[in-house]
């Protein structure tokens, strides 16, 4: 039980919260890890729990075929997992969650969750945050959808990057293939290779260990807006060369 404390008070909403609230709640909800690559829930399963990450992250995706999916979001440390159908009468997954890398996890019974979104307003108030930015995430990939695949890509790593601008680091937490980046946005994966291949070439962008640095924001800024697109899209007629 000291653990799970320890944990809740890391995190955001919950330090609002008494030592015997957290120690009442954490007697119901457990710290769970999970290997790289392994499914912590599939869609349409039903919601019975609700899971925040403590550490690693994962890909929330929905399969298009049995070679295919279409993947809707990347998500790290401090977010909640099941959140978007939680609050309806049979709740049930509307996507498939992987874990990228080995990740921790704390899994709070569907009955707890709604007990601590009435007893801490925090908490309240950052689950409505998360959902919103989740709604505008699609919202953003519609409007985007017909855009050049240079475009496409410079938008979701600015739009990761300034998920994480409290780090005050310009590398890219969660770890990203070519493949990933191109199910995100909807692009073949040679295109998408060949594309961070040139910019890595024009000193962009930099690779480590899959994790990718943004080494000149402001330009894929530029490429995000349209600017110096002309220069970003000459990447998919260069050969592809290695992948992430």
């Amino acid at each position: 039980m000291n653990e799970i404390v320890r944990r809740l008070k890391s995190l955001d909403g919950f330090n609002k919260a008494s030592e015997l609230e957290l120690k009442q709640w954490a007697s119901f909800i457990k710290c769970v890890r999970h290997s790289a690559r392994e499914v912590l829930y599939r869609k349409n399963d039903k919601i019975t729990e609700i899971f925040i990450v403590l550490c690693g992250s994962v890909r929330v995706y929905d399969s298009v075929s049995s070679s295919e999916k279409k993947i809707f979001n990347f998500l790290g440390r401090g977010e909640y997992l099941g959140i978007a159908m939680a609050g309806l009468p049979v709740p049930k997954h509307p996507a498939t969650v992987q874990c990228i890398e080995d990740c921790t996890f704390l899994s709070i019974p569907l009955s707890v969750y709604n007990d601590l979104l009435k007893k801490i307003p925090e908490v309240r108030d950052l689950v409505n945050r998360q959902i919103s930015e989740r709604f505008l995430e699609l919202q953003n990939d519609i409007c985007i959808s017909r855009q050049l695949t240079p475009t496409r890509v410079a938008d979701l790593l600015t739009r990761l990057l300034k998920k994480q601008e409290l780090l005050g680091s310009y590398r890219l937490q969660i770890p990203l293939t070519r493949t990933d980046i191109a199910e995100r946005i909807g692009a073949q994966s040679e295109t998408v290779i060949r594309i961070l291949s040139q910019w890595t070439k024009h000193g962009w962008i930099r690779t480590d260990d899959r994790h990718l640095e943004i080494l000149n924001p402001q330009i894929l800024e530029d490429i995000r807006h349209g600017k110096n697109i002309r220069r970003a899209s000459t990447a998919a007629s260069d050969p592809a060369e290695h992948d992430l």
